[in-house]
Formats: structure tokens, C-alpha cells, sequence
């Protein structure tokens, strides 16, 4: 079994698992959608737990870009403490948390969203989340859900759309 240090926990498969995990939320909440029975029980909170996730290794992956690392190893050796709290601790599952560490509000401000104070935020960031969704004791609905997704797919789009010219700039000193 390999331990988090291993070089499986790297930018990309930090990238790849963001845009994975929130293709599964969007897959989940249209299938809700479109049922044509009785929508599995917990299925929306399904959506939204998959939506944290992702969220999670987006700023996970932007956090190693930012400190100049491709592997939570290379992070671990460089910057032991911001490794210590986001990727040993249950700090690390903390939206709030890592979304300061990473300064989400200064993205937000330049995308003309003031979303610290909004409702979908405060949800993303609870101190009860990702446990409330993967337990089911917190009552999702079609309009949360929806706006959990949406929100995570534009977050997401702008913090996995820097790393992208970020690779291919590295690639192209090589």
C-alpha cells in the first residue's frame, strides 16, 4: 500500500481527479434529473459529497503548482509547513482551510464574485462537510445540488485552466 507521500499524489493526478470527480457529480444530478422513478435515496447528496472532493484536488493541485511542486513528496521536502496541515491532517479535507491557503478569495474578486459570504460558499466550506454528505445527515435538494455543481465546474475551471499553461509552459523550456 503506498503512503501519501508516494509519488501517486501529483499535480496532475490531482488535475485529472478534480475534473473526474466532478464529472461524476454532473453525471449523478442528470441522472436525478431525468429519473423516471424514485431517485435514489442520497443521490444528490452523493453529487454534492463528489463536487467537495473535487474541489478539494483542484486547490490541492493548485496549491503544489503555486509552490513550484509536481508531487505532494516534492511538496513535503520544499514546504514543510503548508505540507504538514493540508496533507497530513483532516485539515486537509477542510474547504475553508485550504481555500485561505491558496487565497480563493482573491480569485473570486477576479471573477467579479464576492461568494465568501454567500450561501452555496458557506455550505461548501462547512466544518460539518464532507462528512454531512457522506453520511447523509444533511437534506440536499435539486436547487443546492445544482448550485453546488455549478459552482464547483466554474471554480474549478478557472483554478485547472491556470495549471494547464502553467505544463505546457514547462514543457516547452524542456
Amino acid at each position: 500500500m503506498r503512503s501519501r507521500t508516494d509519488s501517486a499524489f501529483t499535480l496532475e493526478r490531482f488535475r485529472l481527479a478534480g475534473h473526474g470527480h466532478l464529472h461524476g457529480a454532473r453525471c449523478i444530478l442528470e441522472a436525478a434529473k431525468t429519473a423516471s422513478g424514485p431517485v435514489p435515496a442520497l443521490a444528490l447528496a452523493s453529487a454534492c459529497y463528489l463536487v467537495q472532493v473535487a474541489l478539494e484536488c483542484g486547490i490541492k493541485a493548485r496549491i503544489l503548482e503555486r509552490g513550484g511542486c509536481t508531487s505532494v513528496e516534492e511538496l513535503k521536502r520544499k514546504q514543510p509547513k503548508v505540507y504538514d496541515p493540508l496533507f497530513v491532517t483532516k485539515q486537509g479535507h477542510d474547504l475553508d482551510k485550504l481555500a485561505k491557503q491558496l487565497g480563493v478569495d482573491r480569485l473570486m474578486a477576479t471573477m467579479g464574485r464576492g461568494w465568501r459570504e454567500d450561501d452555496c460558499w458557506q455550505r461548501l466550506t462547512s466544518s460539518e462537510r464532507p462528512f454531512s454528505l457522506r453520511y447523509g445527515t444533511e437534506n440536499i435538494d435539486d436547487a443546492v445540488a445544482t448550485e453546488e455543481v455549478e459552482r464547483c465546474a466554474e471554480l474549478l475551471s478557472v483554478l485547472l485552466s491556470g495549471l494547464m499553461r502553467t505544463r505546457r509552459r514547462r514543457l516547452e523550456k524542456k
